[in-house]
This record gives C-alpha cells, sequence and structure tokens, in this order.
C-alpha cells in the first residue's frame, strides 16, 4: 500500500516544484551602477563591447542550462517510470549528477554571474547526487536556493529559465 501513495507523491513533488520554479519569486536584486563611469577615455569603448559579448555569451548559457533542466526532467521521468515511481538513490543519484555535468561543461570557462550561477547549482547538484539519500540532500532551502540564483542570473540577460 505504501508503494502505491510514494508515486503520486513524487509526482506531485515534482510537478509542484516545477510550478512553483515557473512561477518563480518576484525577487529583484538591486542592479548596481555601471563603474565606467570613472574610466579612462579608450575604456568606455572596450567596456562597450565586452557586456554586449558577455550577455550573448550569457544568454548561450542561460539556453544551455534550460535544456539540460529539461534533460534533466525526461530523464527523471524515465527513471520514475523504470523504477514503477520507487527508485533507488543510485538511479536518482545518477539523474543529479547528470544535471551536475550538464551544467559543468556549460559553464566552464565562463566567469561571469550566469556562469557563477550555474557552477553553484552544479556543485549543489553533484553534491545532493552523491549523497547516500539524494532526493533528501536536494529537498534543502541551499539547493533552492542555488537554482533560485540561477533564475534570477538567467533573468537579468534576459532568458527564463525553470529550475
Amino acid at each position: 500500500m505504501i508503494r502505491m501513495r510514494v508515486v503520486p507523491a513524487v509526482l506531485i513533488g515534482v510537478s509542484l516544484m516545477a510550478a512553483l520554479t515557473a512561477c518563480g519569486g518576484d525577487e529583484t536584486t538591486a542592479a548596481s551602477a555601471p563603474a565606467a563611469t570613472t574610466a579612462a577615455a579608450p575604456a568606455p569603448t572596450t567596456a562597450a563591447a565586452d557586456p554586449a559579448a558577455s550577455a550573448a555569451d550569457d544568454k548561450k548559457l542561460c539556453a544551455e542550462a534550460e535544456k539540460a533542466g529539461k534533460e534533466m526532467k525526461a530523464e527523471l521521468i524515465k527513471t520514475l517510470q523504470a523504477a514503477e515511481g520507487e527508485p533507488d538513490a543510485a538511479a536518482m543519484g545518477k539523474v543529479l549528477v547528470g544535471l551536475a555535468d550538464d551544467l559543468n561543461q556549460a559553464a566552464a570557462s565562463s566567469d561571469s554571474k550566469v556562469g557563477q550561477a550555474l557552477k553553484a547549482f552544479a556543485a549543489a547538484s553533484d553534491e545532493a547526487g552523491k549523497a547516500a539519500n539524494p532526493e533528501t540532500a536536494a529537498d534543502n532551502p541551499a539547493y533552492e536556493q542555488a537554482g533560485k540564483d540561477v533564475r534570477a542570473a538567467c533573468k537579468e540577460v534576459g532568458v527564463a529559465v525553470n529550475y
């Protein structure tokens, strides 16, 4: 009888997390004023070119992060279906570690705010995936905050991601 209750509970939990993530908090972070106002004359042209390139790179990073998230969700559904709603810790860990690997690969060469947020979320996913109970390890405020940080960083560059 307990087995039959776990499947709906897990699916409902995943659905609620996706819905809550999609609705995302209206957290607004104050953007810092650009420091280019005190730069020498040649610096503004260089500084103006770099943010544009950086924003394009960040948009690409966010698109890759969203793709990795969708792949993770598809893998999670397959894992739940294969295990009839009761996947073992190794299967759940594999899903989270796979997400971490994809995010690390996407953000490997980035030091931007988006890249740092992706790396932090990847580290949290990897840690949760390697825990004795990955589901419990991923169900904590720090992991949730890492996902919110990714959403906020991508929102700043105009890309919506669902973590």
